[in-house]
């Protein structure tokens, strides 16, 4: 417990330090307010270009409006986050910072679990108000095809969860590549891949990228089996990982 809250407070000093909220934020609270905004441009800066009303040519509401910022947290936002924290374990192993706190008895899974912990926390409120800033923008700049906000909580929610997945996955092969880079290349490959298996209709919904389909459609159907594949996911991986930490040679 006393590792758990030590490795803890470490993550955040180090996060401030380094500038990895900001970053963060940036990545994912950004697009919230720009999207809405460039949306509700689009017809008047492409206007002399294209002939005719572009306003009628393109259809935008308040629905596709946060379907567009969902498509940036899909896209733009998660390479962001994988940069960014592709390090986060594998910096320690591959530089030595471990050998310290191991010599002094420090709980190698307390300090995994810590890093889930900080980093899933951190990814899930910066996401809630990224949804919650481009509904405002959203709502008040299209009044067409507008959406419940309940239905907006779901859905940054599950792309929370996701986000959540990710982490948890990132810092899995971390712990084995002790490569950051490539552990955030084969992340990003495991993203990609299903995005096509989510098309398959037998396994979608153990599928953890069909939280973001869930997302995008604010679709409930076969949200439980989804949400629980994807936290069984992350607590199976956690475990792992916990595991290799335990047996790799610190010293």
């Amino acid at each position: 417990m006393n590792t758990f809250k030590a490795y803890l407070k470490k993550e955040i000093i180090e996060s401030w330090r380094h500038y990895k909220y900001l970053i963060l934020l940036i990545g994912i609270v950004l697009f919230a307010i720009l999207d809405p905004i460039i949306l509700k441009l689009l017809p008047e800066m492409f206007k002399n270009e294209i002939n005719g009303d572009l306003a009628s040519l393109i259809q935008i509401d308040m629905k596709s409006a946060v379907q567009n910022y969902i498509k940036d947290l899909n896209q733009i936002s998660l390479l962001i986050v994988l940069l960014t924290l592709m390090g986060t374990l594998s910096e320690e192993v591959s530089s030595q910072k471990l050998v310290f706190p191991y010599s002094k008895g420090a709980n190698l899974s307390a300090i995994v679990i810590s890093k889930i912990l900080h980093y899933s926390v951190t990814l899930s409120i910066f996401i809630i108000t990224g949804f919650a800033i481009s509904y405002y923008y959203a709502t008040t700049l299209f009044h067409n095809n507008v959406i419940a906000f309940n239905k907006i909580l779901i859905s940054s929610i599950l792309m929370s969860i996701y986000y959540i997945f990710i982490i948890t996955l990132l810092i899995f092969l971390s712990s084995i590549l002790k490569k950051g880079i490539i552990a955030a290349l084969l992340v990003l490959i495991l993203h990609i891949v299903s995005s096509i298996l989510v098309n398959i209709d037998k396994i979608a919904k153990f599928i953890p990228y069909n939280l973001i389909s869930l997302a995008n459609s604010f679709s409930t159907e076969n949200i439980l089996t989804t949400i629980i594949s994807a936290i069984l996911y992350c607590i199976i991986l956690s475990i792992f990982t916990m595991k290799i930490m335990n047996k790799i040679e610190i010293i």
